[in-house]
């Protein structure tokens, strides 16, 4: 049974304890898939933003065919939520993807960089 999607939980910001545990679910926030098809390691780029604006340059390098991990601790919370938002529209348009790979860590990989 799919897990109802939540923003604060999304971020790290909600506590687990509150939502119940079956067995049956198996707990895979710490997964990374690997995928065995090689990857040109100058095309993944890594990001750490200050501010909202570093956007731009992210969404700039997705377009370019560019994997892009991006940091976002040095960020506030809804400057986070603003850019991963921001990221989703891009990604979505250009048929991308994005994995949570951290608390304050993602992958964001276009449609010819496999993420999974």
């Amino acid at each position: 049974m799919p897990q109802k999607f939540n923003l604060a939980n999304f971020f790290g910001m909600d506590t687990d304890a509150d939502q119940p545990n079956t067995d049956n679910e198996k707990s895979t926030d710490n997964v990374v898939l690997m995928n065995r098809q090689n990857i040109d390691p100058s095309k993944i780029i890594v990001f750490e933003p200050i501010n909202y604006t570093d956007v731009d340059t992210i969404a700039q390098k997705l377009l370019e065919d560019s994997a892009v991990i991006i940091k976002l601790n040095k960020l506030d919370v809804n400057s986070s939520a603003r850019m991963v938002d921001f990221l989703n529209g891009v990604l979505f348009a250009i048929h991308g993807s994005i994995n949570r790979l951290d608390k304050d860590i993602f992958l964001c990989s276009p449609k010819k960089v496999p993420s999974n």
